[in-house]
């Protein structure tokens, strides 16, 4: 049986609302809730629900976008009298109040439930839950691990009133009132990464789904978390955010009031709400609930080569034997579908992939690691006793059943007739990393590529159909895909372990993480490398996820830098986009724009048709410069990572989340940057060489030249031909970097360098990790490095905070300074003079080389240098 709830959030405030009629003078159009969200609305359908219809403004379901709607004013809308619901009992309790809430008269919706229980938690000073479910029966709950709070908080940034009838629930910041027009978030979908309602109408749905990526739809992902923008009557801004913890189908619509409506057919009302009042506040305040992102193992942030089409062992060898002559840097070699025995899960083909095992380890004796694919969907059509992932599967009952059956629901994917792990049963882990553990014998796979788990099915349901039950067919379906819950999926109907798959849909990918996590730290007994393409609230703690099947246009180039943006916000920052494009022909100028840009993705791979080695050597030379930037700044984006594992810090943000006071800064998503130190402006437009780019009112210096800005706080052109990203590193700012080697792990001895760029008042900071690369509880043991960098008054101090990895030499060889405004005269390292460095006068940057500084040699180390004023 199925109920549905409607949730207004109005502002910072929400109601509860099930809709009947009289009161339709609501002159605010933008006031006014859509009664009648599905297609095909009329007037009497509009009025059979007591609803009020005001044909005036024919904006809403006036045409079809993609199989979306466009949605505007509503033609059939509540009336201000509808029955609503009535507080009837508030009781304080340890965690905050309980309250009792009932509703005299059923309306249109069947299975209303009319008694209601409110919990209002206080759980700490900067987040608010609201929980709201059936007072009589048990209801299906999000299986999700997140915080449990039973004592109220003392102190809070917020206050929540209460009013009785009708029933309602204001929350707002103590501090101030707000406007709120434009947010942050709400995915998986493809869109600008600025939601504006302060004149539109938008409705997204959430209900996982394999598809190219399109804007107007559904796709791989479910995060109905969001970060609201409160610009305040000084223009200062504050942010704060929510999450509606929901794993079933379900709209969200957007108005200019401004409101927000969460319509979804199942589970309970579960919302956080988080003051900030930073974003980087709010994204750490939602990172406590759902979980902090996985550390991934040093060598995935290399560059990686994938292609759906090698086809044979030969024409895998001619690429990595070309990528070799061309000198590019990279580290993982990926296979897909086509590696495989008649696209069977843990198997690879031996005729047309023979000496593959022997491949995979001559690669990994050179440094590198392999990466190969696994599908959902395990083919149940091969001969008894052929095929063990089936066999053992079959035994063992791990495999998602039909409707009150035993037996499994069958499906179709690239094998043919296939079934599907049920990844909540706790028997199917052991299954699963069994296989993976056998077929880790044969080849000595170092990560899982797991893809079609949204799960995907390339019929509708499954083989005999669904039943016509409201789960198969409810009353309201959201604005999916397909117009169907079961369209290119399974049946909704079809049974989990712990529930329904009408609960269970949108965790599928989830789940599939969660396991294929734990079978990997079982067969390496190192830190674990996932990639999954379907995602929910939390999966970032065992996956990391790429945007999909793209296509090989600017404009998928353009929309990865949003959709890179939100997975950082939703707990995903190790993500990137297909480079070059998957669908289609790329060309030599996309594919070499996209690798200067995917060379600042947190997870960068090539998964097209054409590798970078086949184009011209001009072409060639400047990817391998953008890879050769890439690798010089690992050691910085392995302390991103680390910082995001443990101090639930993103490694990309945009613009507005740190210059938040600016609001020339809002919005902008063709530039971004990478933690709170490096401007990346990409060229996305063809056979444009110059680009126009919002440099923030502060220090910035040219990367890596090291130039400094001379205007800023304005939108300036900048040259931008085919071999030049524009990078600008940020005053105030210490990076590390090292010397690339071929390959990351080759990379690893080799020393480091440290990059300066001074602040207007002559100061910077920075820091560095440093661990095997490897080890899944280096973090744990403290089994590290952490350095912290500082520099004042001329004074770069080396402060080893952590000193505990002693297998790797740390020698810091080079420091370069931006913005030393006065001659250097001398420079003295540990209080010794040290006569190798040059200073350049026209750029103002001091070079100090020759080092051979042993960073482990003493907990603290100093690089000083005294200059004087010239004198005109």
């Amino acid at each position: 049986m199925t109920h549905f709830f409607v949730l207004k959030w109005i502002v910072m405030q929400f109601f509860i609302w099930f809709s009947s009629a009289q009161q339709c003078d609501q002159p605010v159009t933008t006031a006014r809730f859509d009664c009648y969200p599905e297609p095909s609305i009329s007037q009497e359908k509009c009025l059979a629900r007591n609803c009020c219809w005001n044909p005036t403004n024919q904006l809403l379901k006036t045409r079809s976008i993609n199989n979306s709607l466009e949605i505007g004013v509503p033609l059939c809308y509540y009336p201000r009298d509808f029955p609503s619901y009535k507080m009837t009992s508030n009781e304080s309790t340890a965690f905050g109040q309980r309250l009792t809430i009932v509703k005299q008269q059923s309306t249109y919706m069947p299975n209303e439930i009319l008694n209601l229980t409110v919990d209002l938690f206080y759980e700490t000073a900067q987040r608010f839950r609201l929980r709201i479910y059936d007072s009589t029966k048990e209801r299906f709950e999000v299986p999700l691990e997140v915080p449990v709070v039973k004592t109220k908080v003392n102190v809070t940034d917020y206050e929540a009133s209460v009013s009785q009838a009708p029933f309602a629930i204001l929350v707002k910041r103590k501090s101030t009132g707000v406007t709120i027009p434009f947010l942050y978030g709400l995915g998986e979908h493809q869109q600008p990464l600025l939601i504006n309602v302060t004149n539109q109408w938008k409705r997204l749905t959430f209900w996982t789904r394999d598809t190219a990526p399109a804007q107007h739809t559904n796709l791989y992902g479910v995060h109905p978390f969001h970060i609201n923008v409160e610009i305040k009557t000084d223009m200062l801004t504050n942010f704060h955010g929510q999450f509606f913890l929901n794993s079933n189908a379900m709209d969200i619509d957007l108005q200019p009031l401004p409101a927000i409506s969460y319509t979804t057919i199942g589970g309970i009302i579960d919302l956080y709400l988080f003051t900030g009042p930073s974003a980087q506040d709010v994204i750490q305040q939602y990172w406590d609930v759902i979980g902090k992102p996985t550390m991934p193992p040093y060598w995935s942030l290399g560059f990686h080569l994938c292609r759906y089409g090698y086809n044979s062992i030969e024409n895998l060898r001619a690429v990595i034997q070309r990528m070799h002559d061309a000198e590019f840097p990279y580290d993982v070699q990926w296979t897909d579908i086509d590696a495989m025995s008649s696209s069977l899960d843990f198997t690879y083909d031996q005729n047309n992939f023979h000496g593959l095992p022997d491949l995979v380890r001559s690669l990994q004796s050179e440094g590198k690691h392999y990466v190969n694919i696994i599908d959902v969907g395990i083919s149940s059509t091969q001969p008894s006793g052929t095929y063990p992932p089936y066999d053992d599967g079959l035994k063992r009952a791990i495999f998602m059943t039909k409707f009150n059956s035993t037996e499994p629901i069958t499906g179709k994917v690239w094998p043919g007739l296939t079934v599907f792990p049920d990844f909540t049963n706790t028997s199917t882990i052991e299954w699963w990393t069994n296989n993976a553990v056998t077929f880790h014998d044969i080849i000595p796979f170092d990560g899982i590529w797991i893809d079609m788990n949204e799960p995907s099915n390339l019929i509708d349901g499954s083989y005999d159909g669904c039943t016509n039950n409201s789960l198969d067919k409810p009353p309201f379906v959201p604005n999916v895909l397909g117009k169907s819950l079961s369209s290119k999926t399974l049946c909704p109907s079809a049974k989990h372990a712990i529930s329904s798959h009408y609960n269970l849909h949108n965790m599928y990918g989830y789940f599939e993480s969660k396991a294929t996590n734990l079978a990997l730290k079982t067969i390496r007994h190192k830190r674990p490398f996932v990639l999954s393409r379907s995602s929910f609230a939390g999966s970032g703690q065992y996956a990391a996820h790429w945007t999909g099947d793209n296509d090989a246009t600017y404009e998928d180039m353009y929309f990865s830098i949003s959709d890179i943006l939100s997975f950082n916000m939703f707990g995903m920052p190790n993500v990137g986009a297909d480079i070059c494009g998957f669908r289609d022909d790329t060309n030599e100028e996309l594919c070499t724009r996209w690798m200067q840009l995917g060379a600042f993705y947190p997870f960068m791979r090539n998964h097209n048709d054409q590798d970078p080695a086949v184009f011209s050597w001009t072409a060639q030379q400047i990817m391998k410069q953008a890879l050769i930037m890439r690798y010089s700044l690992a050691p910085f984006w392995y302390t991103l990572h680390y910082r995001a594992a443990i101090a639930s810090e993103t490694l990309l943000q945009p613009l507005h989340f740190e210059f938040f006071n600016d609001n020339k800064t809002l919005g902008i998503d063709r530039q971004f940057l990478i933690g709170r130190a490096i401007l990346v402006s990409p060229n996305l437009v063809s056979n444009v060489t110059r680009i126009q780019a919002y440099i923030p009112e502060d220090v910035w210096y040219h990367f890596p030249s090291g130039v400094q800005v001379n205007v800023v706080g304005v939108f300036a052109d900048l040259d931008a031909p085919l071999e030049k990203i524009n990078i600008h590193m940020r005053g105030g700012f210490i990076i590390p970097m090292q010397i690339p080697g071929d390959n990351l792990m080759l990379g690893r001895g080799n020393s480091f360098t440290l990059l300066i760029a001074q602040s207007a008042l002559g100061n910077a900071t920075g820091n560095l990790f440093w661990d095997d690369g490897d080890s899944m509880d280096s973090i744990e043991t403290s089994t590290y490095n952490y350095f912290e960098f500082s520099l004042v008054s001329n004074t770069l101090t080396i402060n080893a905070t952590v000193a505990n990895y002693k297998n790797s030499p740390m020698r810091l060889d080079l420091v370069r300074v931006f913005g030393v405004s006065k001659p250097v005269t001398n420079v003295t390292v540990n209080e010794k003079d040290h006569k190798e460095y040059f200073y350049n006068i026209p750029d103002q940057i001091l070079i100090v080389y020759g080092l051979d500084m042993d960073m482990l040699a003493q907990l603290i180390q100093t690089i000083e240098w005294t200059t004087t004023t010239i004198c005109v």
